[in-house]
């Protein structure tokens, strides 16, 4: 018997929502054309004059770091997959994986707590 991973597509708004209140890593799954690499930010989603997505890095005390900006006309499709989800895009830039942040401290618990299984 196959395990198969389902995908979905979802909207910009709709991966904004899933990260509210968390922190994302967001890292290209290549580098070519625009590489992005942030190793802990937050999503947000706005929708004034057309859809936009931010990528927005933080720093330990949630100060803003840097950001980046897309609109819907960048975005060709965002896929979920098993709680990452990949932004795929019109231009020639690779794709950005983002998925949850976790810290150290959280990856060693996880961790620990399958050893003791």
């Amino acid at each position: 018997m196959t395990n198969k991973t389902e995908t979905k597509t979802v909207s910009m708004k709709e991966l904004a929502e899933a990260f509210e209140g968390k922190y994302v890593r967001a890292a290209s799954s290549d580098h070519y054309g625009i590489a992005i690499e942030m190793r802990r930010g937050t999503i947000e989603y706005e929708n004034d004059l057309k859809p936009e997505l931010w990528l927005v890095s933080r720093d330990n005390e949630n100060n803003v770091m840097g950001s980046v900006t897309l609109d819907e006309d960048v975005v060709e499709a965002i896929e979920e997959s098993s709680g990452t989800y990949t932004i795929i895009f019109t231009v020639a830039m690779a794709d950005v994986d983002i998925s949850e942040y976790k810290s150290l401290e959280q990856l060693q618990k996880e961790r620990d707590e399958k050893q003791k299984v």
